[in-house]
């Protein structure tokens, strides 16, 4: 699966690379958000507050209705403790983690399909508390998404880390947004995550296969003009796997959580 994952991605983002219309236009995303708590994959990464920042440019292609965009994610800190969580202490106002992208979207036989490389840098490597150093590493990745009835939407994604990790996360989810007015939209989504034994002991820091994290999420939009959007949302994961439970309760990690987000997002 991992090698297969691997292919799919060089396929499809191959073409895109070579083929960006020389008349095409580029569009650009910025975004702001503050969260009450970062929480990846189900671990606390940060339980007292984080505030997150991302940009996005991209580009259509001459392969059918393909995207190609390069993105740059990054959390910081608001205060040096970070309660009871997997991130390093002592870091207030600094960037914990700076994430790369680069992405390819586009639509075939009904599926969204989105392929790509996302590079992860934790800031802080030699620090962490309940596990070996913990810097750089890549994962592949491949999504499917496809409209249901009853307005819902699914999503099918399969992550692979191929540089230090090795490892395999699936995730899976279902959604359905509500438009309000012309202006406002409501949103809900539940996934559910396999992680393997690699991929766990990467993320959890004890390797263990099976069901991870579940999730719930209630978001909503408002188009404040025509390039900005104010985001809210109220969030909460919890883990499944009894093996990987108990050892939250080991290292004194919550493994059930809710925290909420406040963000404006800008495009032009």
């Amino acid at each position: 699966m991992p090698r297969l994952l691997l292919v799919s991605s060089l396929f499809l983002l191959l073409p895109s690379c070579l083929l960006v219309n020389e008349q095409a236009q580029p569009s650009a995303g910025f975004g702001l958000v503050a969260a009450s708590q970062y929480n990846f994959r189900g671990m606390v990464n940060n339980e007292k507050g984080v505030v997150q920042a991302d940009m996005t440019v991209s580009l259509p292609t001459a392969w059918e209705n393909g995207q190609l965009t390069f993105g740059v994610w990054s959390n910081f800190d608001l205060s040096s403790d970070v309660g009871d969580a997997w991130f390093p202490e002592g870091h207030a106002g600094e960037p914990s983690e700076i994430d790369f992208l680069l992405q390819y979207d586009e639509t075939y036989r009904g599926f969204d399909v989105q392929s790509g490389i996302i590079s992860y840098a934790l800031q802080n490597p030699d620090d962490f508390p309940f596990a070996a150093e913990r810097g750089e590493t890549k994962e592949f990745f491949l999504q499917l998404g496809r409209a249901l009835p009853l307005e819902l939407y699914s999503l099918l994604r399969f992550n692979y880390d191929f540089d230090e990790v090795d490892g395999l996360y699936v995730n899976g989810a279902v959604s359905r947004e509500f438009s309000i007015n012309d202006k406002l939209t409501a949103s809900g989504e539940i996934g559910l995550a396999y992680s393997d034994d690699s991929s766990s002991e990467w993320v959890y820091g004890l390797e263990e296969s099976g069901l991870a994290d579940l999730r719930l999420k209630a978001a909503t939009n408002y188009l404040y003009d025509a390039h900005t959007t104010l985001e809210a949302s109220l969030n909460y994961a919890t883990i499944l796997d009894d093996d990987l439970s108990d050892w939250f309760d080991q290292i004194g990690i919550e493994s059930d959580n809710f925290w909420i987000t406040l963000g404006a997002r800008w495009g032009y």
